[in-house]
């Protein structure tokens, strides 16, 4: 089971890739400002994927503070190469942080229906 969750993982990242890729060539963040909503969310759900393949055991409160940690350090990283688009860079923060708080908690949900069941 836990390989299945790996290889999720692993086309959810390409999946991203492939989106990132496609929109910064495409100015899809620029044309449409739900892309980055968007993308927060599916790169949530993939890191949380990863770490639920990871983990052996459910450990939610390590779970949580390593999500938690992805989350906000993938923030400051937009912070220093001055990745802010817009004027209300705080609102934006804010939503990106919870579009991948949503994305990690279903990954969260799914495992504890499937791999986390009896654990």
């Amino acid at each position: 089971m836990r390989f299945a969750w790996l290889l999720s993982a692993l086309i959810l990242a390409g999946i991203l890739a492939l989106l990132q890729h496609y929109a910064l060539a495409n100015l899809l963040y620029w044309h449409y400002l739900w892309f980055d909503t968007l993308m927060h969310f599916v790169g949530g759900l993939t890191v949380a994927t990863f770490g639920i393949a990871l983990l052996v055991k459910r450990r939610a409160l390590v779970f949580l503070i390593a999500m938690f940690g992805v989350a906000i350090g993938w923030e400051l990283f937009e912070l220093l190469i001055n990745a802010e688009r817009e004027a209300n860079f705080y609102f934006d923060t804010s939503l990106d942080l919870l579009m991948d708080a949503l994305g990690m908690t279903t990954a969260y949900f799914l495992a504890r229906l499937s791999i986390w069941r009896y654990a």
